[in-house]
């Protein structure tokens, strides 16, 4: 009796580190990939998972309102000159998700003042020009395979052609910090990564002194926040960090912040710190890999290019497994839906 008891508490237990073994909930979230061209400009927004559905229901999320701040960006870089109709714009995108398209593809020059008072119906109506203009740009490009590629002026003989990914976080433009996070972003915006190269955040971003563009910001210090030099570029490394996750690229260092981030989930953090705390990967790829960051007023977006081919079409995208305080990030590729990879790209424990 007592052998048969063990025999079994032995099998339960066996069966039970097996499930705990499995990763749980493991999934790659829905995404959909907007690409906003004006004559050599290329805009790009990824929208994720939940907030897919949210648009459908009719929700105004921050996705939306990010695509905003990228034309707002387009008058600023033209100074002025160029003025896109965002509501237009942005009822085209949401017209086009809520239609189920995965890849959106719009010509901005449709969208400038000259070119919608140029329209007859213009002349009756601004409002039904929004909607009509918005209806008809949304269905131009209704596959994703269709909009895979983006003309990128300089790079393709390069053979970089595609945006393999997008990160965006948030961070209150009104901040001293925020000094760094665009100054840390401007240094790694345009950077390209050979096959086989290195990229370390610490080298990218440069000494931490006010020479070199920095200035004060809120560092963890033990259990506490203090102000310091270069205080929160590491928001710009975990973008990237989340940004080359969905590119499927695992980094070769990364640490977590002692406390979780306000700006970014449990996770997908990557701080660095002196030269002691790097974040580093190696283009694991044939191609070049091409780093975009641009700040928006609150927002940093890092996109990631590269060729359409190196991927061979799988979409990558990180789960994390576990609790807040301790995890593990998975890299989960799918191949036309079908998930044909899960690899571990590394573990985090957080104090609180």
């Amino acid at each position: 009796m007592k052998k048969s008891l063990r025999a079994i508490i032995t099998m339960v237990t066996v069966i039970a580190a097996m499930i705990a073994a499995v990763p749980q909930s493991v999934y790659a979230e829905p995404i959909t990939s907007v690409v906003m061209k004006y004559e050599d400009k290329v805009y790009t927004k990824q929208i994720y998972g939940v907030e897919i559905d949210q648009i459908k229901n009719g929700a105004e999320t921050d996705g939306l309102r990010d695509i905003g701040g990228l034309l707002d960006n387009l008058a600023f870089q033209t100074n002025g000159d160029v003025k896109v109709n965002k509501p237009a714009v942005i009822n085209a995108v949401k017209t086009a998700i809520i239609a189920g398209q995965t890849g959106i593809n719009i010509d901005l020059t449709k969208y400038t003042e000259d070119a919608l008072k140029s329209t007859a119906a213009a002349a009756a109506s601004n409002t039904t020009t929004d909607t009509n203009t918005a209806t008809a740009a949304a269905t131009a490009t209704p596959t994703a395979a269709q909009t895979a590629t983006v003309a990128l002026p300089g790079l393709e003989s390069m053979g970089i052609d595609c945006k393999l990914s997008e990160a965006s976080t948030r961070f209150r433009a009104n901040e001293d910090r925020a000094q760094n996070i665009r100054n840390a972003a401007s240094k790694i915006n345009g950077m390209v990564i050979q096959p086989g190269q290195l990229f370390s955040a610490t080298t990218a971003f440069g000494p931490r002194t006010v020479a070199n563009g920095y200035g004060l910001g809120n560092v963890i210090s033990g259990t506490t926040y203090v102000k310091g030099i270069g205080g929160g570029i590491c928001q710009v490394s975990s973008t990237l960090n989340l940004a080359m996750l969905r590119a499927g690229v695992a980094p070769m260092e990364r640490h977590n912040h002692s406390h979780r981030s306000s700006y970014i989930g449990s996770g997908l953090d990557a701080t660095i710190s002196g030269t002691a705390l790097d974040y580093k990967f190696v283009n694991p790829y044939e191609y070049p890999l091409y780093i975009s960051a641009v700040t928006n007023g609150g927002v940093i977006s890092i996109s990631v290019y590269s060729s359409h081919n190196a991927t061979g079409g799988v979409v990558y995208e990180p789960v994390v497994v576990g609790g807040k305080m301790s995890n593990t990030t998975h890299i989960v590729g799918k191949l036309a839906g079908v998930q044909v990879s899960d690899r571990i790209a590394y573990s985090s424990r957080y104090r609180q």
